[in-house]
């Protein structure tokens, strides 16, 4: 038999629905776009510069200017280009795994498209435009901490694990990351069904091969460009790209552990040198034109002032923002805000804002839009989508959709999240979100179907302003998803009335997404409620806008103020006008203790020619502002103070009498004893040696639930018999901390007590000397390294932490041992063992993942607390503890052969179920033995008590003899390296 006959392969058809193929997304957001947008604009500026030494020469003078309140932006100095053109043709990329499969390098060689196996390559007969097949590997392959035995070929470019990928939407970053794990030689847009057999199968003991032979990229009539390339996979893991003729209008090329696992690094193959990575790898390469918003920004504010929120762009030259996508937004800076899903970032200083600016919005080409604000767009009428519901989805992309419960049964999962996990998905019940969202109607158990969507993007939902800091939790009621949904495609849909479906509903309560997420902080007392917006037109060089395109977006942009007010439930507003800055120092929140002054400054950018007068407005009178301060010509701003009443929220107006500059806004929390907290900052718990000054200054913060800061506000300190401190008396800065030097008495435990003047019940102990407690690290008990799990077992270490006691504790554990107690988060945690230097322990199964408050208390009663971290797993293995199965014999001591099998004993390797009289694994663990990956046969919990872990897994073939290493993987998190010996 030939060798194209020898080919055995697996395949399967996966049907999508026929109205999905090829629709045009509203939104290209995802969770990488910001990085995306900005490498993008590197890449731009490496390549003017290589193209000609004038390139970055200065700009000749701006011929920007603004026509009303529309900012005009001219194509001049890279405003417009075609970013980072392909530079892979007739090359090799090659990514080489490290420790496992759990780490790579990359390499780029001038060499060869391997022709012969495509040549031989079995065809996927009849894959289609947008289409998938199973491919069973000839051998298991390690990618990313994980092994796989079978593999998805897509046609758009990319092999998948787990899943196939037949999806229509847009090609991204974004899409790469959030989906399953993918290798993608090119992932884009093609369309085998214009071939014959165009992807082509190699399956060999040593290697497979997948070749795309002159595909051409989707067109709506016709073929595109026809792209030839491969990708080669081997035993070790490695990994081979290469390329033949390839010119792409837009793709991405790399790696990806899936689901958003670590944080993708996007680099250039041609120019960067690799480092060692353990999350994705790619690079963005595109060919058609697009306005690079970076440079947009950076024109701009080379003529405006850094008093805009958003910046909202539109262009008249027929760009896109993205390939099928109508819009886009990319987050600059949101590092003072949590409790919603996201990441924090601040990039703001890269697009020229200094302090202010927080997202730019690429509304793409002008024309796809009617002239009508509330007309349908075209390309989203099923949606019922309008130019202000989508300004309204992008501006809403600063905080959403990237809250979601989790599914105990996969922790990384996001079953609230759709489109590149930063949508709602469509089995969500949204409320009819601007965010992708339906309104989904429960029509009962006994109907059928269950599930019809009546409504969809109508406005901020409930949930959403809780998520963006303009509701309280009380004010979000319940709602529900649909889960095991029927049929199974729903979950790829964009928005639809009238769609009906089944599955099973899951109520979900505000209080199960502050569970998965955390507190949102700043809350709706103090959060931001004061949006501004500059709408900007990037026109051709040396061209003049129409006066219709003008009063297009200018139509846009006043009716958006009244649109955002409705949307948000008049809980925000926005402006939209052009203005100069006027700043206030406590925007967007301060606080003040009740009773007491706190300092301010109103700032503008650049100094005025006349004076400047601004009247301040507190209409709930809760704190006192001077009715108007002057800012004097030639100068840029005026300090005042203020006071706080009474306890409460004051919403403080700047109103400038000049109305070239905006209004400043800021929300003031008035804070009495029950509002305010002292925490320590640093200093804390110094062991002291005799009658001298600890080494560190103790520094504290006056602030609140809202992290805001209190300066002005007096910190009194004394002391324990002996000591000394100084100054006596601080007031707060305008971080709201205050700093004293203290000399500790000669005892072996000493108190330093701090307590707020105004509010004396306001207090703060801290400890220093011989005797106190000190943790200085949680770490999983097996390995010894950072990161512990619900129900794991976890060690701390420390100084001093039992009390000069020893002590060990039988199963089951207690919650105090010797006189010793920890909690985390106000729960006990059982105690295996504690000394001075070391506290074994168990990690409760129901304790929540997160950061969270670790407190120790020594038998008497000193406490030592510190912030910690639960991950949904951290698996690692004991010394030792890697047994020839059923002897209990150390396989490190004992030599084990080809197909034995050992016993691995770990812990943290994350939630189990019953199953008989055992207790599995949820998420199954991946082993490696020698880097070969092992046959797992059980995982679950050790017979005998709870937190130890029993893995059993077959020695694999073709190990060399003498000492190899065993390695454990769950959920891509990967444990520390044991030792066995093989004969």
């Amino acid at each position: 038999m030939g060798r194209l006959g020898s080919v055995t392969l697996a395949l399967f058809f996966v049907l999508a629905p026929a109205f999905a193929r090829h629709e045009l997304s509203l939104c290209g957001t995802s969770r990488e776009t910001s990085k995306e947008v900005l490498f993008l604009h590197r890449q731009a500026v490496r390549r003017r510069a290589l193209r000609s030494p004038r390139a970055l020469a200065p700009a000749v003078p701006s011929l920007n200017r603004d026509m009303g309140d529309i900012a005009i932006i001219e194509d001049t100095d890279g405003v417009v280009e075609r970013l980072n053109q392909f530079d892979l043709g007739n090359k090799t990329l090659t990514f080489t795994p490290a420790a496992n499969a759990s780490q790579y390098t990359y390499s780029a060689a001038t060499q060869g498209y391997d022709a012969a196996a495509a040549t031989m390559g079995a065809p996927l007969a009849a894959l289609d435009d947008d289409d998938t097949r199973a491919v069973s590997l000839p051998f298991a392959f390690p990618f990313f901490g994980a092994t796989y035995n079978q593999v998805f070929v897509n046609s758009d470019g990319n092999l998948t694990f787990m899943t196939g990928d037949n999806a229509s939407t847009d090609r991204s970053l974004g899409r790469f990351s959030a989906g399953p794990p993918r290798i993608a030689p090119l992932f884009d847009d093609l369309n085998p069904a214009q071939t014959a057999g165009g992807v082509r199968v190699v399956s060999e003991a040593a290697r497979l091969v997948v070749s795309w032979v002159a595909v051409p990229e989707y067109q709506d009539a016709g073929n595109g460009t026809p792209e030839t390339f491969q990708v080669k996979l081997y035993p070790d893991g490695r990994i081979e790209f290469s390329y033949s003729a390839v010119s792409v209008s837009s793709a991405v090329v790399g790696i990806a552990p899936g689901n958003l696992v670590g944080t993708t690094s996007l680099v250039s193959y041609s120019s960067d040198a690799s480092g060692s990575y353990q999350a994705g790898i790619a690079e963005r390469f595109g060919n058609t034109l697009a306005v690079d918003t970076v440079t947009v920004a950076q024109k701009f504010y080379q003529t405006h002032d850094d008093s805009y929120d958003y910046l909202v762009i539109y262009n008249n030259m027929g760009i896109a923002a993205q390939a099928q996508a109508v819009a886009y937004e990319s987050t600059v800076r949101n590092v003072n805000r949590s409790g919603y899903g996201d990441v924090p970032t601040d990039t703001g200083q890269q697009y020229g804002s200094a302090s202010r600016l927080q997202a730019v919005l690429n509304m793409g080409d002008l024309t796809q839009y009617p002239v009508n604000p509330n007309g349908i767009v075209p390309a989203r009428a099923a949606a019922g989508d309008t130019p202000l519901t989508v300004i309204g989805h992008e501006a809403g992309h600063l905080f959403l959709a990237y809250a979601s419960i989790r599914d105990p049964n996969d922790p990384s999962a996001r079953p609230m999240l759709g489109a590149q996990l930063s949508h709602w998905n469509f089995v969500f019940n949204s409320e009819a979100s601007l965010l992708e969202g339906e309104r989904i109607m429960d029509q009962g158990s006994a109907a059928s179907p269950r599930f019809l969507t009546t409504d969809t993007v109508q406005d901020y939902a409930p949930l959403d302003q809780y998520l963006m800091g303009f509701r309280p939790p009380s004010q979000v009621p319940d709602t529900f998803l649909v889960t095991n949904p029927v049929p199974s495609y729903v979950t790829l849909l964009h928005p639809l009335r009238g769609f009906g479906f089944d599955g099973v509903r899951k109520d979900v309560a505000v209080q199960d997404i502050i569970q998965a997420e955390g507190r949102r902080t700043p809350d709706d007392t103090v959060a931001q409620r004061h949006f501004r917006f500059a709408f900007i037109l990037v026109v051709a060089a040396g061209s003049q806008p129409s006066a219709d395109d003008i009063a297009q977006i200018d139509t846009y942009r006043r009716q958006f103020e009244t649109f955002y007010a409705q949307a948000s439930s008049n809980n925000a507003t926005a402006g939209t006008s052009l203005k100069r800055s006027l700043k206030l120092s406590l925007e967007p929140a301060g606080g003040v203790v009740a009773g007491g002054t706190g300092p301010a400054t109103v700032t503008i950018q650049t100094p005025s020619a006349a004076d400047l007068t601004v009247q301040f407005q507190t209409p709930n009178g809760d704190a006192q502002f001077p009715a108007a301060i002057t800012i004097p010509a030639g100068s840029t701003s005026a300090n005042l103070a203020f006071t706080g009443l009474r306890p409460g929220v004051e919403d403080v107006t700047a109103t400038p009498l000049d109305n070239l500059y905006e209004t400043a806004f800021a929300r003031v929390q008035v804070a009495g004893a029950s509002v305010l907290t002292l925490l320590p900052v640093s200093g804390d718990q110094q062991v002291s040696t005799g009658n001298a000054p600890l080494p560190d200054p103790v520094v504290v913060q006056l602030t609140d639930v809202n992290r805001l800061a209190y300066p002005g506000a007096r910190v009194n300190a004394t002391v324990s018999a002996g000591g000394s401190v100084t100054p006596a008396s601080v007031l707060t800065d305008a971080q709201g901390r205050a700093s004293f030097r203290w000399t500790p008495g000669t005892g072996s435990s000493n108190q330093l007590l701090l307590s707020l003047e105004s509010a004396p019940s306001v207090t703060l102990a801290l400890h220093a000397g011989s005797a106190v407690p000190t943790i200085t690290g949680l770490w999983n008990a097996a390995s010894f390294d950072a990161g512990v799990a619900p129900g794991s077992l976890a060690t701390i270490t420390g100084v001093n932490l039992a009390g000069g006691q020893t002590a060990t504790a039988p199963y089951p554990w207690p919650a105090k041992l010797a006189g010793v107690h920890v909690v985390f988060n106000g729960e006990d945690l059982p105690l295996l063992y504690v000394s001075d230097s070391q506290i074994n322990l168990y990690i409760p199964a129901d304790v929540p993942v997160g950061t969270g408050t670790l407190t120790v208390t020594t038998p008497s009663g000193a406490q030592s607390t510190t912030s910690t971290a639960i991950s949904a797993v951290a698996p690692g293995i004991f010394s030792g503890a890697v047994l020839v199965a059923g002897t209990g014999k150390s396989a490190a001591i004992t030599p084990v052969h080809a197909g034995d099998y050992v016993e691995i004993y770990c812990t943290g390797l994350g939630p189990t179920r019953a199953a008989g009289s055992f207790e599995e694994m949820i998420l199954p663990p991946t082993v490696f033995i020698g880097g070969a990956p092992a046959v797992v046969t059980y995982s679950g919990l050790a017979p005998g008590f709870a937190g130890l872990y029993q893995v059993n897994a077959q020695v694999p073939p073709g190990l060399a003899p003498g000492p190899q290493t065993v390695l454990l993987s769950v959920a891509l998190s990967h444990s520390n390296n044991a030792a066995i010996t093989v004969q």
